[in-house]
Parts: C-alpha cells; structure tokens; sequence
C-alpha cells in the first residue's frame, strides 16, 4: 500500500501537470524517465525523491512546498482534487476548469443542480 503523502504527492505532481497541458511523457522526457515512471510516482506507487521532487517542481514551475502543503494553502484546485482517486483526477480537473469559466450564476446552478440528479439516478440504479 502506498503511503498517504506519496498519494498526496503523486496527485498534486498529476494536477499541477494537467494544468500545464503537459502528458507524462512530456514530463517524463524533461526528467529523464519513461512516462511510467511518471506514472508511478502520480499513482504513489513509487516514492519520489527530493532531488526528482525538485526537478519536478522546478519542470512544474512551482515550489517545492506545494507539494506538501495544506490543502487550503495550495488553492482550491487542490483542495478539490484531493478528493478525486487518480483515474478520476483528469476528468474532475476538467469538469472544475470549465465549471469555473461560466460567469451566469443561474447557469452553475442550474449545473450543479443537473450533477446532482445525474449522480443521485446513477447511485440509485447502482443500488438496485
């Protein structure tokens, strides 16, 4: 099992590269590493070095506290991003990016409300 802040880790080290519309690959290329490697480290399967970590970071354009930082502290993409597993990071990174371009208040209720009926039928038929 892997320890909760190499989880925490790998998942800030996944965000941030998201963000920077950077694949694994990219990332592994500019480290030096096959993308798996990459991978490992965002799954916390692998445990990342400080020595990585700081090349990661400086790759990443953010400093090296951010990856253990207080949730809060961090901003509140990582903050909701924790609460992702990693295969669901990606697609909750994107549901959060366009989520916040809508200016209309009616419209992110509207959408917030559209999830919530979405999610609440989809727990329902899983149930049954």
């Amino acid at each position: 099992m892997p320890h909760p802040i190499d989880v925490i880790v790998g998942k800030r080290i996944r965000l941030r590269r998201l963000q920077l519309s950077l694949s694994q690959t990219d990332l592994g290329q500019k480290l030096g590493v096959a993308f798996q490697q990459v991978q490992k480290y965002e799954k916390g399967t692998n445990r990342v070095s400080c020595s990585r970590l700081y090349e990661i970071s400086k790759i990443l354009d953010v400093p090296v506290t951010y990856f253990f930082s207080a949730s809060g502290d961090a901003g509140i993409e990582v903050a909701v991003a924790e609460q992702f597993d990693v295969p669901e990071l990606k697609d909750g990174f994107r549901l959060m990016s366009a989520f916040r371009q809508i200016q209309n208040n009616a419209v992110r209720k509207n959408i917030i409300s559209l999830v919530e009926t979405v999610a609440t039928a989809a727990k329902a038929d899983a149930a049954t």
